[in-house]
């Protein structure tokens, strides 16, 4: 696709979830070959010339979508608020040494929040730790978690991706899924974690090439299990605790994605109903 034709993917991308962008915005995000910001500001011109695309204070969004900017800043508001209710979330996880760094993703991780929204949370854990680390992230998290059998779930944390260190890359290679990887959003990590995590997952910039991280990861390490709070060292009952999980939640598992390093708990086909519903945008495009 031209570079105009990427803006415009771009823009129906985000308009799935009535999210304009800004003109850095459309350069971080831009789907397609890799372009200048002035080669982008200079497409952002033509097809506002050309009333394909709208503009209101700092924000882009598709013709006829007027009503997007007022729905950012709203959900702006909402997530700023989120934001300290997450740190929160990840103050209580820093207690467990095997956690060696806690995101938000989601719509949180982009502003984007609606009011009733729940804080979903990307967790990577220490090598072959990753059973034991759910159950006493899920543990330590109870009084804060979010339940399947409540229709309330504003600010609720939900613990829905677990990631050993041993195995950071992520499958099913789209745009979709490359957007949540990039999106992601550490609120602290050890180890130079978040940094690895990018390494292995090079392949985003085939859809996202000028992405760029805005996170430095910091100079934390980890600390001795002898001194950490839950120091003990649980190596050994790692399948005990997988086993005893799979039972719990083998009536329950519906679109999850269970393995022996990743976890993925989506209780929604998210991915396929967002990469459709762009397909369909995009045809409509041309």
């Amino acid at each position: 696709m031209n570079l105009k034709q990427s803006i415009l993917a771009t823009l129906v991308y985000h308009d799935i979830f009535n999210y304009p962008l800004t003109e850095s915005e459309i350069y971080s995000y831009l789907t397609g070959s890799k372009s200048s910001l002035a080669q982008v500001k200079k497409g952002i011109e033509q097809l506002i010339g050309e009333k394909r695309i709208g503009k209101n204070q700092e924000f882009y969004f598709l013709n006829r979508r007027k009503d997007l900017p007022l729905i950012r800043l709203k959900r702006q508001k909402f997530s700023r608020a989120k934001l300290k209710r997450a740190a929160f979330y990840a103050t209580i996880l820093k207690l467990i040494p095997s956690i060696e760094l806690v995101a938000i993703s989601g719509g949180l991780s982009m502003g984007n929040s609606t009011k009733n929204d729940d804080i979903d949370l990307v967790i990577i854990t220490s090598r072959n730790k990753l059973w034991q680390t759910r159950f006493f992230a899920n543990l330590i998290l109870l009084p804060y978690k979010r339940s399947p059998h409540s229709k309330i779930q504003k600010d609720k944390a939900c613990l829905n991706i677990f990631l050993d260190k041993k195995a950071l890359k992520i499958t099913g290679e789209n745009l979709y899924t490359a957007h949540e990887i990039c999106q992601m959003k550490p609120i602290w990590d050890r180890n130079n974690t978040y940094q690895k995590f990018l390494r292995s997952n090079k392949w985003t910039k085939r859809y996202l090439p000028n992405w760029e991280p805005g996170y430095q990861s910091r100079a934390a390490k980890s600390r001795s299990d002898k001194s950490a709070v839950l120091s003990i060292n649980l190596s050994k009952v790692e399948s005990l605790a997988k086993s005893l999980q799979l039972k719990y939640m083998s009536s329950k598992i519906t679109n999850e994605k269970i393995g022996d390093s990743q976890l993925f708990f989506h209780p929604k086909e998210t991915q396929k109903k967002v990469l459709a519903k762009y397909k369909y945008l995009i045809s409509k495009q041309s």
